[in-house]
């Protein structure tokens, strides 16, 4: 599921017409998704993955809002390097630390506490 940096990747590009940046939610609301196809606005397959979606919804939850950002920005949007830069305003190299450091969080908020 989420407990590796490639599982929670695949689940940001997966699940990117999805998510709306503005509630933090993974499930899109309203009839702007419906079509002829899908007349209850949930497409084939979402109720399947419904825990995950909730899973990463909550852990983004814990990121700081550049954090959040910065990965809105990479994987949903799919902005460049430059223009992640210029909008979270740090430089282009931060751009991979933070990316990085971000992913690594949201694998880490998954993992079971450690005994004292």
């Amino acid at each position: 599921m989420l407990d590796s940096a490639p599982g929670v990747v695949r689940a940001l590009l997966t699940y990117t017409d999805w998510w709306q940046p503005t509630t933090a939610s993974i499930l899109k609301a309203g009839t702007s998704r419906r079509t002829n196809e899908h007349r209850d606005g949930l497409r084939e397959g979402l109720l399947d993955t419904i825990d995950e979606r909730t899973e990463l919804c909550r852990r983004m939850s814990f990121l700081n809002d550049r954090d959040r950002a910065v990965l809105f920005l990479w994987y949903v949007r799919q902005s460049s390097v430059a223009e992640i830069a210029s909008q979270a305003g740090i430089s282009r190299r931060q751009c991979f630390r933070v990316r990085s450091r971000a992913v690594q969080t949201l694998v880490k908020l998954g993992e079971p506490e450690e005994a004292a």
